[in-house]
């Protein structure tokens, strides 16, 4: 049975603010029938440690993924996000090091780099970033679904503080499947 992992965190203004990474249960969703998502999956979905790949679908899961995020923050009354360029490439950046390093974490075990760091480092300016990851999910449908279900990765998707997101996802690894969620406060 294939495992899915999940891992979120917040840094504010450059500190960690104590959210531990989460490991996510296999089978916590399945896509029914009247998900208007749920027919879209990653395309090209590659296993082992063959490299980094770009699905060939990249642009609408990263689509998807942000209608779904917004749906979720705005049924709420919170704002919109906007995807950010520099945030995109940070998290799909992300993506291939975890893919390529063969690790699943928020600090690059080989740069000690964290997200505040990596966002600076891709000259994003930020009085707070936060990053979900997940490994393993198919779809934009089943990653939003087990984000939501999971409580810290939730209250990071709905923290009122978010302005920007960046959306990455790429195939390749152990899990075949790796998302990075990069949300940004800008000054």
């Amino acid at each position: 049975m294939k495992s899915w992992f999940l891992a979120n965190l917040v840094i504010q203004a450059g500190l960690l603010a104590g959210l531990p990474l989460l490991v996510g249960c296999p089978g916590m969703y399945d896509a029914g029938t009247d998900n208007p998502v749920a027919s879209m999956i990653v395309e090209g979905i590659q296993g082992g440690t063959e490299g980094c790949h770009t699905p060939a679908n990249e642009e609408s899961l990263r689509a998807t993924l942000l209608d779904l995020i917004n749906r979720e923050r705005t049924g709420r009354g919170l704002a919109a996000v906007t995807l950010n360029p520099q945030l995109n490439e940070m998290a799909t950046s992300y993506c291939c090091d975890m893919i390529d390093g063969h690790f699943f974490s928020h600090t690059n075990p080989y740069t000690g780099e964290e997200p505040g760091q990596r966002a600076l480092s891709a000259g994003y300016l930020y009085l707070a970033v936060g990053e979900n990851l997940a490994g393993g999910q198919t779809s934009p449908d089943q990653v939003m679904a087990e984000w939501m279900n999971s409580p810290l990765h939730r209250q990071n998707i709905l923290a009122a503080q978010w302005r920007e997101a960046g959306i990455g996802v790429r195939t390749g690894g152990q899990h075949g499947v790796y998302w990075v969620l990069e949300f940004g406060n800008p000054p």
